[in-house]
């Protein structure tokens, strides 16, 4: 069962350009930063709130490292912006098949290790009304890493 907006996911050109924007402009702290290389982005987690279930909202900033990566054809297409949403779950494999077994297209087979060593998966936009949609069950403990 999905259980809130774990993110918002922004594709950006500069990452410490935009983080600046969202810190100065509305206050948000960064709480966690990491490069994925299999995603080939470097991202900044920036904290919005605390959730009932435990868990926290955040917006995801995204800069491609690679101009092969997802994000850098998104960018080179799109230009910055919400690149996606992501809803948090307890069971990305449970929810996942069970999104799948409705005609959803899954885009991948089995979860892979997301931000802050989460597990995700995402779904089609085509079959999501146009909407990148991602899964993502939170890893045990959330503490920040820089």
């Amino acid at each position: 069962m999905l259980t809130r907006i774990d993110h918002i996911g922004i594709a950006c050109f500069d990452l410490e350009k935009t983080v600046e924007f969202y810190t100065s402009t509305y206050g948000f702290s960064v709480f966690h930063t990491e490069v994925n290389e299999e995603q080939g982005v470097r991202e900044a987690m920036l904290k919005i709130n605390n959730t009932d279930d435990g868990g926290a909202s955040y917006l995801q900033l995204l800069e491609p490292i690679r101009e092969d990566s997802t994000v850098a054809k998104w960018l080179a297409k799109n230009g910055e912006g919400v690149h996606h949403i992501a809803f948090g779950t307890a069971d990305v494999d449970g929810d996942s098949t069970d999104i799948r077994d409705k005609g959803v297209r899954v885009l991948y087979d089995e979860p892979r290790r997301g931000s802050m060593g989460s597990r995700i998966t995402f779904l089609h936009p085509k079959d999501c009304h146009g909407v990148l949609t991602e899964l993502v069950t939170s890893a045990a403990v959330e503490t920040p890493e820089h």
